[in-house]
């Protein structure tokens, strides 16, 4: 289930990178760059989701889905904005300028595509929050 879940992650992160990489320069836009940096933003979720495993603690279940919001979307909002300085240093190499007012908009989306794919998680399908044990 985990490997599913840690796929569903990667495709969702690539396809998201995908748009990212459109906006800023849709020349360089194709599979492989989405690929890597979809890989890219899956690595890093995997270092910050461990961090969170072990920095976080226990979790009381009744306060389960307060935590994880909490912890994620602060922790989400810094992976996608690393992604879009990433995805921005990639554009400079261009020869199209950096769309700087789409990429919040597009840090927001990679949040709530990270949250969605949570719900693949062996606990999101469960019904449960997936607290120190997700793919941030």
């Amino acid at each position: 289930m985990i490997v599913i879940y840690a796929l569903a992650k990667y495709l969702a992160y690539s396809m998201w990178c995908y748009v990212g990489v459109r906006l800023v320069q849709p020349v360089a836009a194709n599979l492989a760059t989405a690929g890597r940096f979809g890989a890219t933003r899956w690595l890093i979720g995997l270092a910050v989701g461990l961090a969170v495993f072990f920095f976080v603690g226990p979790i009381n279940e009744a306060d389960a889905a307060r935590t994880y919001f909490v912890v994620y979307t602060p922790l989400r909002a810094i992976e996608w904005t690393i992604m879009a300085l990433l995805i921005s240093h990639k554009a400079l190499e261009g020869s199209r300028p950096v769309a700087k007012v789409s990429l919040p908009l597009w840090c927001a989306g990679g949040m709530v595509v990270s949250f969605l794919t949570d719900l693949l998680s062996p606990e999101g399908l469960q019904g449960r929050f997936c607290i120190g044990r997700c793919l941030c």
